[in-house]
């Protein structure tokens, strides 16, 4: 039996790869039918909690799995053209690893309060925050990674990759590592229709932009938030407003410096926009939920399911779960 198993399941793999790999948007369709499916089971059955994060962190895995499948398709179109890629098969996989982190650390703290309780979630806390800190700061410092995304690595943009993927098969396009794009020669037009152009520069997903020792200081200030207002609760206690707005101080005079730089990437810049964005967050972080933002959103949440038609049963779940949300998914200590 075990002889038999073992080719059909690689049969039954490389089918999904192919599937994969043609069918890209049919892939994101499915994994955000599973996503739903964890919105959908919070507060509805026993331990809805520990069942929905596992949901969605598979559903993460998912996606992650199947974006190196099409990765994979694509690459391996370039490496057949001699396009190689150099020197990222080791930070790569340090930023595989941080977002395998990200992915599932809700599931553990989650996990670790059902089996430990109070005690066993803050030691789980304070382990993969110090994890996921250490590595951030060896990227930073050791391969110069600035400024990078959380999680480091992001959904890919798949419409994108397919695109550049039937360019290259229809018009004989090779992408060089610099991101420049050049043609074969037996894939030119005829030399009267020669526009002598280059094709259009892809951009690049880059995140090399060089960093002053200043602005050096101020990522890694942002890197080492998570650990600052770990410490900081556990000297002021949980209901203080000094870790919150020591994180919130932190955090502004990070971004604030590190806009002033004058030659960051489109990404590097893209990444900061989304930190501006997410200082909303302390809104609903505690104790400022608690004391101002938790009477206001229910307020809200209330009117909405009464008022609006048909959304009552959409948004009740949201209005009856509200706290429990709050308390599992707006961390602080997260980069």
């Amino acid at each position: 039996m075990e002889n038999l198993s073992i080719p059909t399941l690689k049969v039954l793999y490389k089918h999904y790869v192919d599937w994969v790999s043609a069918n890209p948007e049919r892939t994101t369709d499915l994994e955000a039918s599973i996503k739903w499916i964890s919105y959908f089971l919070a507060g509805r059955i026993n331990n809805s909690t520990l069942l929905s994060e596992l949901v969605y962190s598979m559903s993460n895995f998912m996606m992650m799995f199947n974006d190196q499948i099409i990765l994979s398709t694509s690459n391996k179109i370039a490496h057949s053209n001699g396009v190689e890629k150099k020197g990222y098969i080791h930070y790569e996989n340090i930023k595989r690893f941080l977002t395998m982190i990200d992915y599932i650390e809700v599931f553990i703290e989650v996990s670790a309060t059902k089996l430990w309780g109070s005690r066993g979630r803050w030691i789980i806390v304070v382990l993969l925050q110090t994890i996921k800190t250490l590595a951030r700061l060896y990227l930073l410092h050791f391969y110069k990674l600035h400024i990078l995304e959380s999680p480091p690595i992001q959904p890919l943009n798949r419409k994108s990759v397919h695109m550049n993927q039937n360019d290259f098969l229809e018009n004989g396009v090779i992408t060089l590592p610099s991101g420049r794009t050049i043609r074969k020669l037996d894939n030119a037009p005829p030399i009267n229709r020669r526009t002598w152009k280059a094709p259009p520069r892809v951009p690049m997903n880059s995140n090399s932009g060089h960093l002053s020792d200043r602005l050096l200081v101020a990522e890694t200030m942002f890197i080492m938030k998570p650990i600052v207002h770990l410490s900081s609760l556990y000297i002021f206690g949980q209901k203080s407003w000094k870790p919150w707005l020591i994180s919130l101080t932190i955090e502004y005079i990070s971004l604030q410096r590190l806009k002033t730089a004058k030659n960051l990437t489109p990404q590097q810049r893209l990444v900061l926009s989304k930190r501006t964005l997410n200082l909303a967050l302390y809104l609903v972080r505690s104790p400022f939920f608690e004391n101002y933002s938790e009477k206001h959103m229910r307020a809200f949440l209330h009117w909405f399911v009464i008022n609006v038609p048909l959304v009552g049963p959409l948004m009740r779940p949201f209005l009856d779960y509200l706290k429990t949300w709050q308390e599992t998914y707006f961390y602080l200590w997260s980069c």
